[in-house]
C-alpha cells in the first residue's frame, strides 16, 4: 500500500516504455518486511512479511499486485482480538492496474485503480488514485468506497489526498482521508517523516507518523493523536 514508492517506479518504468520499440512485458518482484502494518496513519496489524509483482505491459501501462501478512487485521479495522479465529490466516491481497508517464518537463502523472481484499473477511474496498509528481514533490487524490459486505453490510465511500516530498535519504508527507458515514463523517490527518538507504544490498526505511485531527463517528472507537514508528526492509530485483 505504499503508494508514493510505487508511483516512483511506476513513473520509471512508463518513461523508460514510451521510448522502448517494442512492448514486451518487463516483470519485477518485491519482498520485505514490516516491524508494524501503517497505512495512511492507522495501524492494520502488527510486524509482517510482504510480497509483491510488477508488470510493464509498454507505452505507460502497468499492473501488479501485493500481498502482506497481517495477523488477520488483530489490530486494524476487521480484527477483532478475543476472537482467536482472526488470527488463523491474516493476509492483505492488494491488486492495482494503471497509466503512468513522464513530461519532457520532469512532471509526472499516474492514474491507478486499486483494490484490497482480506482472506479473513468478505469486506474490500476499491478506490481511483491520481497521482503527479515533479522535482521529488507529489500530490495524490484518492476516491473509494468500503464495501461492507460483513461488517455491518454496509457501503462506506471515502476521499482524501496527500502531499510529499522526497530526497536521496529523506522525506515528508502530510495526508487526509474523511469517510463518509449515514449520519456523520468521520477522518484523520496523518504526518510521517522518514529516512532511507541501502544496508548490505537491502533498502531500508524508517518511518516515524502521527496521526492528527481525528474525527470519529458515533459508532467508531479511537485515539486522537496516536504517534507511531515503524522499519521497511525489503529487496527489488528483475524476473
Amino acid at each position: 500500500m505504499n503508494k508514493m514508492t510505487k508511483l516512483a517506479a511506476a513513473i520509471a518504468l512508463a518513461s523508460g516504455a514510451l521510448s522502448a520499440p517494442t512492448m514486451a512485458v518487463e516483470l519485477s518482484a518485491n519482498a520485505g518486511f514490516v516491524t508494524d502494518y501503517y497505512f495512511r496513519g492507522v495501524n492494520l496489524g502488527d510486524a509482517g512479511a510482504y510480497g509483491g509483482l510488477d508488470a510493464d505491459l509498454g507505452a505507460g501501462f502497468y499492473a501488479g499486485t501485493w500481498i502482506i501478512s497481517d495477523n488477520g487485521g488483530e489490530d486494524g479495522a476487521f480484527g477483532d482480538a478475543s476472537d482467536p479465529d482472526t488470527n488463523d490466516d491474516g493476509l492483505e491481497t492488494d491488486f492495482y492496474v494503471g497509466w503512468a508517464t513522464e513530461f519532457e518537463n520532469g512532471l509526472g502523472l499516474d492514474i491507478a485503480y486499486n483494490r484490497y481484499e482480506y482472506t479473513y473477511t468478505s469486506d474490500y474496498e476499491d478506490e481511483y488514485v491520481i497521482s503527479a509528481g515533479f522535482a521529488g514533490f507529489g500530490v495524490s487524490y484518492f476516491d473509494g468506497t468500503a464495501h461492507g459486505e460483513e461488517t455491518g453490510g454496509t457501503d462506506t465511500d471515502y476521499d482524501g489526498y496527500t502531499f510529499s516530498w522526497s530526497g536521496e535519504v529523506f522525506g515528508f508527507l502530510y495526508g487526509s482521508v474523511e469517510n463518509d458515514e449515514t449520519d456523520d463523517k468521520s477522518g484523520h490527518d496523518w504526518i510521517e517523516l522518514s529516512a532511507s538507504g541501502e544496508i548490505a544490498g537491502l533498502d531500508v526505511t524508517a518511518v516515524l507518523g502521527k496521526t492528527t485531527n481525528v474525527e470519529l463517528s458515533d459508532s467508531t472507537d479511537g485515539e486522537s493523536g496516536d504517534g507511531y514508528f515503524f522499519l521497511d526492509v525489503s529487496k527489488s530485483f528483475d524476473l
